[in-house]
């Protein structure tokens, strides 16, 4: 049995394209769990409509009373699938016709795998095509930071994860064993998907397809995705560089998903000190950028971990910005 678990939010825009999408690949799908985080749009009305219009498509939809945000909003959804494969749907973006198929046909020919991930194609607010500077050395519109070949099957490491998350929710299809150990080390540390790809990677079971095979799209009103990467001018680098939110960003991240980490896998995390000195570090460093601490933040230039979390350009205006230059 093969279920979609989609999280709506004010998505009245795009839903109704996502869901045709959905329902029109060349292998189907048995469910579609629609779980509406209480929009103040038309959401739910154009899907009770799509779903009237279309009795032979099985859409179960919920609407939560209050607002649980995105995390909450798709462990409910993840909790309500039925299916032994379990694909993962934002509103807006587009399948592509074979993604269900493609992604199967891997999974049921690999009994190791328990969740996939896909690349693919970038399109804009009106489903254009949309181009990013791509980095040579990374993969998957930079998401990956190693270069994969293309069409390859990558097994990914817990270690990969326990700094960076690679894959969107929107491109993963899991098992029921993961299901199960989702809901299990449910957390609101990271986001959902993070923690996904890493109870897959814990399990030895965590495996990127680099092939494109759904549009995302990139639009104003994503909850999370790749604004940095497209919004462009010099004002806007110039906002990013002075804002205390984006300076603390990684080491806030970082805290998170090695505390997470730890949840999930207690032995492996206290086998890898260097996990330990990272995270002390990370919560002093947004402490020091909070009170502005120029001299402790200049000191913090001693601790290696200081160059593994932050490239020298972003270490220097850490000391511009202590300085005052930002708010």
């Amino acid at each position: 049995m093969i279920s979609v678990a989609m999280t709506t939010y004010n998505g009245e825009m795009f839903v109704l394209e996502q869901i045709h999408s959905i329902f029109h690949q060349s292998r189907p799908v048995d469910e579609l769990i629609v779980v509406d985080d209480h929009s103040q749009d038309q959401t739910i009305p154009m899907i009770l409509h799509v779903k009237q219009e279309h009795p032979d498509w099985n859409i179960k939809v919920y609407v939560n009373t209050n607002n649980l945000g995105y995390k909450r909003n798709f462990e409910k959804a993840i909790a309500l699938a039925n299916g032994d494969y379990i694909f993962l749907s934002d509103q807006d973006d587009i399948w592509h016709e074979g993604k269900v198929e493609a992604m199967m046909k891997i999974m049921e020919g690999n009994a190791d795998i328990q969740v996939l991930a896909s690349s693919f194609d970038l399109i804009d607010q009106e489903g254009n095509p949309l181009r990013i500077e791509e980095d040579p050395n990374r993969s998957n519109h930079n998401f990956l930071l190693k270069k994969v070949e293309k069409d390859s099957l990558t097994l990914m490491t817990l270690e990969e994860f326990a700094y960076h998350n690679y894959f969107q929710g929107c491109a993963l299809v899991m098992t029921k064993k993961i299901r199960k150990l989702f809901l299990d080390y449910f957390t609101d540390l990271i986001p959902h998907d993070w923690l996904i790809n890493m109870l897959a990677a814990k399990e030895n079971g965590m495996v990127y397809y680099d092939h494109p095979l759904f549009a995302y799209r990139i639009h104003a009103q994503n909850t999370i995705g790749m604004a940095g990467e497209v919004e462009k001018g010099a004002r806007a680098k110039w906002n990013r560089m002075n804002d205390l939110k984006v300076r603390c960003q990684f080491a806030k991240e970082r805290v998170e998903s090695l505390t997470a980490l730890e949840q999930i896998a207690p032995e492996f995390f206290q086998a890898h000190k260097e996990y330990v000195g990272m995270r002390d570090f990370c919560k002093d460093h947004c402490a020091y950028l909070e009170k502005k601490q120029f001299w402790k933040l200049l000191l913090q230039n001693g601790d290696p971990n200081y160059k593994k979390l932050k490239p020298w350009k972003a270490r220097l205006y850490d000391l511009v910005f202590a300085l005052g230059k930002g708010k």
